[in-house]
């Protein structure tokens, strides 16, 4: 009956130690995951803001095309209004770099508390596995000494 409490003390702490060690491997997959997640929002991010920039100089430039086939002198209204433009397309490319920069952030707090969930997972299993020991060792010493 001994070998049996000994047995199965040793079992449930493994157990809970081995359920830990799997939920704290889940979690540290997890912030990978999300890690890689931010690093994907800022290189996409960067890419749109690049797209944008690219979009915004065609039409700035087909706006001064415009004005030089029709024989407008680039001063006064008509630089004020490509000045404008040049403006609203910064303030465009840096929304999006802010947004994207946004969302990476969300995933890296979202891997930092995957690693704190990983962490905690095996502390707690340490735990369990503590408390099924002194519940063996206790239930060993009374049958002991029954």
């Amino acid at each position: 009956m001994a070998v049996l409490t000994i047995v199965s003390m040793a079992v449930s702490a493994m157990s809970a130690i081995s359920q830990g060690r799997q939920q704290k491997n889940a979690a540290e997959y997890n912030a990978a995951v999300a890690n890689n997640n931010a690093i994907a929002a800022r290189q996409q991010a960067a890419a749109n803001a690049q797209a944008q920039d690219r979009e915004s100089r065609r039409r700035i430039g087909a706006v001064r095309a415009g004005y030089g086939a029709s024989g407008v002198s680039l001063e006064g209204s008509p630089l004020d209004i490509i000045e404008q433009s040049a403006m609203e397309a910064e303030l465009d490319r840096q929304n999006i770099l802010y947004a994207g920069d946004l969302k990476a952030q969300g995933y890296e707090n979202t891997a930092t508390l995957e690693r704190s969930k990983g962490k905690n997972a095996m502390s707690s299993a340490y735990f369990k596995a503590g408390s099924s020991l002194l519940s063996g060792a206790s239930s060993y010493g009374m049958n002991r000494t029954s």
